[in-house]
């Protein structure tokens, strides 16, 4: 028996298939490519620093170069944002996770998930984290020191902050969604992103540390 997970992620395969492919590459600011027969189309888009192709209508989602089949929540992500981006532009106003649609309710499972690893192995690696943040994910400097302006996705900006805390304040990481970003995904795919962008960092920065980095 399948589980709820690879359901949902074969009924959006099926919503992808139906879609209409020029529209879809239009509104979520991936590249499409034709190929002979014209029944077989390929994206390719960006995700947290690592290139996907898609391939369309089987919906299948694949690490770029090579063909290794992106994990399950990875391709649930991209097959859901190609699927219901609506090709507007970022807003420009930055909201934190429980201010998105039924965040609120979802929020102490994100941070716990999220925020806090990323802060607790972070907080007194301010340069490691700036590293990895600039060359890795290609992030931006933010206005605010210590922040960075991320595209998860080509059309879904993020700000991250890393707040390194002192002998009565803790560190805090902060993550916060453009305001167009539940119009691309929905919240429990935004979380999602918070928790791979959290764990890739967190894995990097572990190797780093393990091959002797200071």
């Amino acid at each position: 028996m399948k589980d709820n997970y690879a359901a949902v992620l074969e009924e959006a395969q099926r919503e992808f298939a139906q879609k209409n492919t020029m529209d879809m590459a239009r509104a979520s600011g991936a590249s499409l490519s034709l190929y002979p027969p014209l029944s077989w189309r390929e994206y390719l888009l960006p995700y947290l620093g690592r290139a996907y192709r898609v391939i369309w209508p089987t919906g299948e989602v694949l690490l770029y170069p090579t063909k290794k089949e992106a994990s399950a929540t990875t391709a649930l992500i991209i097959i859901h944002y190609l699927t219901k981006a609506c090709g507007k532009p970022p807003a420009g106003k930055w909201l934190p996770f429980n201010q998105l649609w039924g965040g609120d309710s979802y929020y102490q499972a994100f941070k716990r998930r999220a925020l806090q690893p990323l802060a607790e192995f972070f907080g007194d690696k301010e340069k490691l984290f700036s590293e990895l943040m600039l060359g890795r994910l290609q992030a931006r400097p933010g206005k605010e020191p210590r922040s960075y302006l991320l595209m998860a996705l080509p059309r879904l900006p993020l700000l991250v902050r890393l707040e390194p805390g002192d002998d009565e304040v803790p560190p805090r990481a902060i993550l916060l969604f453009d305001a167009i970003a539940n119009e691309y995904l929905p919240t429990e795919d935004l979380a999602a992103i918070g928790e791979n962008l959290a764990a890739r960092l967190l894995r990097w920065g572990r190797e780093f540390m393990k091959a002797g980095g200071e």
